[in-house]
């Protein structure tokens, strides 16, 4: 009756643990950020309201992978997945590796024709690139 005692309150105790590895409540602020800087050249994509595009990031990759806007659009990237992401490129980044949570936001205005790589830190493979006429 011991042994299944000492099981019960070892099975309570790791249940306690595993609840409070869920990630802490903190809000941190990298919606909304922005950045003008441009690189170079890309593909095709539907635009939003107020000339510009949007990506989401959701199943570990960026989709639509690649979008064409005019210069002077603005493409915004909004994390649709549970887990970290973040979007770098040779002249601009959302910030920290996969410091973007779920439903945060980045914007990006390009403001120069070209093709504009770019990929998620944390996630090799998760790559896109806009294309700015």
């Amino acid at each position: 009756m011991n042994r299944w005692l000492a099981l019960l309150l070892a099975c309570v105790a790791l249940s306690l643990v595993v609840a409070g590895c869920g990630g802490d409540d903190k809000e941190e602020p990298t919606g909304g950020a922005q950045n003008t800087e441009e690189p170079s050249e890309s593909h095709s994509a539907e635009g939003v309201a107020g000339g510009g595009t949007e990506v989401v990031m959701e199943g570990i990759k960026f989709a639509p992978a690649s979008v064409s806007v005019k210069a002077g659009d603005t493409v915004t990237w909004t994390n649709n997945d549970t887990v970290g992401h973040d979007v770098t490129g040779d002249s601009f980044k959302s910030g920290e590796p996969g410091a973007m949570e779920n439903s945060d936001t980045y914007e990006n205005t390009f403001k120069k024709a070209g093709t504009f790589e770019y990929v998620c830190t944390v996630h090799p493979g998760m790559e896109g690139a806009v294309t700015v006429k």
